[in-house]
């Protein structure tokens, strides 16, 4: 195989013998990735602060002779995203990004849309100071987008229960299962048991709306929400991607919505996770 040279986005690794470790890496072209990268556990090592997670990077790999790896041949850091790693919520809401991509992207699979979109939640995450709701409303608008992007946009526009096209009210009820919004005359029908119901302002519906169809350039762009109604939609956005993306069950609902406890607790396990040894991969 000849070498694979392109920008990448890294999610994460494992280490891997003594001296190696394993990275995955988010590619436009290829998807996800997974590289060896000799020598990296060294103590003088060359790729010292080049495989940290979130870096922007451009890699040049190649299959591994002997196994399934792709071996690292050379990597240039574009940009380390060090806003991120200076604010705790800032660290929190990147980290939740990168495990939902990791669920969604497939290995040697066209990956252009996610690339974009993870990219430029970590650019608006890192690029300036930011409060904790805008990060949280940041994260929600990555949500709506990826849901989007794998094919799953809620229903928004028609009724999910008799197809009538919607009218602007107050406020709405967005059905989780059906993944979508009903109209003023089936809302008042009795909810079959065991629904799932949300109640969405026009304010949450409009982030909903504009995030599924495109991404924020910029944090201005991102629409405000009262405290009671961002917590509404955080909620509803984690659920609807549990439901359906049928989630694996070692992504936990504590990692998909943000923290009520403490973050300083996640950052040290999600540490220690990435330094997890792997003594057999092939």
């Amino acid at each position: 195989m000849h070498p694979v040279s392109q920008d990448a986005i890294v999610l994460g690794g494992v280490n891997y013998s003594d001296s190696s470790r394993i990275i995955w890496v988010l590619t436009p072209e290829f998807g996800r990735q997974s590289l060896i990268v000799k020598g990296a556990r060294r103590p003088r090592s060359k790729y010292q602060g080049l495989l940290e997670t979130f870096n922007l990077v451009r890699v040049i790999y190649r299959k591994s002779r002997t196994g399934s790896l792709y071996v690292l041949r050379e990597i240039d850091l574009q940009r380390p995203f060090t806003g991120i790693r200076a604010s705790l919520e800032a660290f929190w809401a990147a980290s939740i990004a990168v495990e939902l991509v990791k669920e969604v992207c497939k290995e040697e699979q066209e990956s252009k849309d996610l690339f974009e979109l993870l990219k430029e939640f970590l650019t608006l995450a890192d690029s300036s100071e930011k409060g904790e709701e805008i990060l949280r409303t940041l994260l929600v608008a990555f949500r709506w987008r990826l849901a989007s992007l794998v094919g799953l946009s809620p229903r928004l526009v028609e009724c999910v229960g008799c197809g009538a096209k919607l009218s602007k009210a107050e406020k709405y009820r967005f059905m989780l299962v059906e993944g979508g919004l009903l109209c003023s005359g089936c809302e008042t029908a009795p909810l079959r048991p065991g629904a799932l119901a949300f109640s969405l302002s026009y304010q949450a519906l409009k982030l909903v709306y504009r995030s599924c169809r495109r991404f924020p350039a910029s944090i201005e762009e991102l629409t405000p929400l009262p405290p009671a109604e961002l917590g509404n939609i955080e909620h509803l956005s984690q659920r609807y991607l549990e439901h359906h993306l049928a989630l694996h069950p070692g992504l936990s609902t504590e990692k998909l919505c943000w923290p009520s406890g403490n973050k300083a607790m996640y950052a040290h396990k999600n540490s220690e996770r990435d330094s997890e040894t792997v003594e057999n991969a092939t």
